[in-house]
């Protein structure tokens, strides 16, 4: 339940510039661990889909090429 002065904008359990100098070195190691990790699996994610989006738009397949470089001529489609 919410209280008076129940306010998402001011949740005081995060990090703070206070908090991480009052820390001591074995915590301020770990957050620094955790903020790289989290940065390499994101970062990572970017990069792949990056890869996928331009892998996808780029690819033309070789059906698309003979359409493109080939004219066809028009057939009847009645035989004699």
């Amino acid at each position: 339940m919410f209280t008076s002065g129940d306010d998402a904008g001011h949740c005081s359990n995060g990090l703070t510039a206070q908090k991480f100098r009052d820390s001591t070195p074995e915590e301020r190691t770990v957050y620094r661990k955790w903020l790289r990790g989290m940065v390499l699996v994101y970062g990572t994610l970017l990069l792949m889909s990056g890869v996928a989006a331009v892998a996808s738009y780029s690819v033309v397949g070789p059906t698309q090429l003979t359409k493109l470089s080939v004219p066809h001529a028009p057939v009847s489609p009645r035989t004699n």
